[in-house]
């Protein structure tokens, strides 16, 4: 086997078991294994309370999205110098459509 051959296998070897190790001690940490594909801050059984329901591109920079939280819904402009809310729509305009 060549030099360079061996060095790259052992580098991936040294990286894999260094990946191995940090999952371990968290997964002892939390008293439960989080895996990289996992959302670990949100639990499965939890509702989705915010979304993004809309994105309407205005040009190369900036963007209109349409956000939900709960039953509210506000138009962000995002992009630009700031980010700005664009309008507020209350909770009793969800509930007419």
């Amino acid at each position: 086997m060549s030099i360079y051959l061996n060095a790259i296998l052992m580098l991936a070897v040294t990286i894999a078991a260094f990946g191995l190790l940090a999952k371990s001690v968290q997964a002892i940490r939390s008293k439960s294994p989080v895996w990289p594909w996992q959302n670990s801050n949100v639990p499965p059984t939890a509702a989705v309370r915010l979304s993004v329901e809309q994105i309407c591109v205005v040009d190369s920079k900036r963007r209109l999205l349409l956000v939900r939280c709960d039953e509210q819904r506000v138009l962000l402009l995002t992009g630009g110098p700031a980010d700005l809310v664009v309008s507020h729509f209350p909770a009793t305009v969800d509930a007419a459509q």
